[in-house]
């Protein structure tokens, strides 16, 4: 019975375990689940206050990055207030000095404007040549502007033509000092106007000093190698002058005048070739550069180029129609040719221009004379022995004593022989005639020296003369 209550109390026991053993861990399950739900629960509470905090968070940040924007946007616009008002500012003083400048300017112009009138009112009258009111405008024009070089040179050279050498000297050598001076052409300009106002002053030394400033400050300064040259050839020096102008030429200076200058210079040291390539030179500046086509006119008349030399010299002519030594060399072209009428009129051109010239005289006859106006021609040949003993004069008068012995006019024959061998001892048919008139005058004498010397000369007119003299 006992064992039978033991069994039934285990069974009993294992009945309740079995049944109480699942509860158990039902419970125990439930009371996990508990726990993990209340800590879901503190989780999900925490990450509410977590995302509370975060939202929180930034917010605030967002109000910190609003207000710092904000601070930034209200300096920027603070900054750029302050900029337009530094702006305005600044364009406020720029304008009032804008307009203080240009009105400046405007007052500054007027007087540049006045004190250019006022030069061209000197320019203008200098050109009419009245010195006096050129002078007063070029002051004008200082008084408004001293640093104008222009103005300064102009008015030494005015000063200079009115006669007060002294201080257009002084205005010349003012204006070599002045800022603008440091131009080459200007100070060339300036040294040359010192140089021609101290030549003419008889100041020789700082004119050669200043014309040669003049070359080195600008070598193609035609006017300084003109004046400079003019100095060395009045001094007898024509190298020096010859080297001044080549100075100038080599420059590329351009001038007619200086070529011309040079072609002056090579006809006078008898270099005929050199003195046309000069000449031609020059009319490549200038094609009518009157004085290059009478030097070439001369260089063909060396040449015996008659037609060359009549067209020249008739071209220079028409441009210079009281130039007495034109229409003497172009009478001679003409002559040459044998328009002897167109000759003679050149030569009544050239006499009444310059009727003391005996050469031209001596020309006119021998043109007379072949034309036939023996009477006209030897009026001329007489006039033409009263100058000088140029070769022109010698003929001159060597014809007129042919004539005189064919008129049986011995003493006249032998005065104008005698004028002939004076003038040229060489001269052989002057001797000739001066043995024959002293023969015929009885002088045998001086009919047997001029054999003699004739001899020496020339023997056919020596025998000739002996053969007279030996019939006696």
């Amino acid at each position: 019975m006992r064992k039978k209550s033991i069994i039934a109390g285990i069974v009993a026991l294992a009945v309740l375990v079995a049944v109480l053993w699942p509860l158990a861990r039902y419970m125990q399950r439930a009371k996990q689940a508990a726990l993990e739900a209340q800590a879901a629960r503190e989780a999900e509470a925490r990450a509410v206050e977590a995302k509370k905090a975060e939202d929180e968070a930034r917010a605030r940040e967002e109000a910190a990055r609003a207000a710092e924007a904000k601070r930034a946007a209200d300096e920027a616009q603070a900054r750029e207030a302050e900029a337009r008002r530094i702006a305005e500012e600044a364009k406020r003083r720029a304008d009032a000095e804008k307009a203080a400048a240009e009105a400046e300017a405007r007052r500054l112009e007027e007087l540049r404007q006045r004190s250019l009138d006022a030069f061209a009112r000197g320019n203008a009258a200098k050109k009419s040549g009245d010195n006096a009111a050129a002078v007063t405008a070029y002051r004008e024009a200082l008084a408004i502007d001293a640093g104008m070089a222009g103005a300064w040179t102009n008015l030494a050279l005015a000063l200079d033509a009115a006669g007060n050498n002294a201080e257009a000297l002084e205005a010349a050598r003012k204006a070599t000092t002045l800022p603008a001076m440091k131009d080459g052409k200007r100070r060339a300009h300036a040294m040359y106007a010192v140089g021609h106002i101290a030549a003419k002053g008889g100041a020789r030394d700082e004119a050669v000093a200043a014309f040669e400033e003049a070359m080195r400050a600008d070598a193609q300064q035609a006017s300084a190698a003109l004046a400079l040259a003019s100095i060395w050839n009045a001094e007898n020096k024509p190298e020096k002058a010859l080297a001044a102008l080549m100075v100038a030429h080599e420059a590329g200076a351009r001038s007619a005048a200086v070529e011309t200058a040079i072609a002056v210079h090579w006809w006078k040291a008898g270099e005929v070739a050199k003195a046309q390539a000069a000449a031609l030179d020059a009319m490549r500046c200038d094609r009518e550069a009157i004085d290059a086509k009478v030097i070439l006119g001369w260089c063909h008349l060396s040449q015996k180029h008659w037609g060359d030399a009549a067209q020249q010299l008739d071209e220079a002519a028409r441009a210079r129609p009281d130039d007495a030594n034109v229409h003497a060399a172009l009478g001679y072209a003409y002559d040459k040719l044998g328009r002897h009428q167109e000759a003679v009129a050149e030569y009544d051109r050239a006499i009444a221009v310059a009727p003391e010239k005996p050469d031209t005289h001596a020309y006119r006859g021998a043109a007379l004379e072949a034309v036939g106006e023996v009477e006209k021609a030897r009026a001329a040949y007489e006039t033409a022995a009263k100058g000088g003993g140029s070769q022109p004069v010698i003929a001159a008068q060597l014809k007129l004593a042919v004539a005189a012995y064919k008129e049986k006019r011995w003493a006249d024959a032998r005065k104008l022989a005698e004028g002939v061998v004076a003038a040229d001892p060489k001269n052989a048919q002057g001797r000739y005639v001066l043995g024959l008139s002293a023969f015929a005058l009885g002088d045998r004498k001086t009919a047997g020296e001029q054999e003699y010397q004739l001899t020496l000369i020339d023997q056919a007119r020596a025998a000739e003369l002996r053969k007279l003299i030996s019939k006696e």
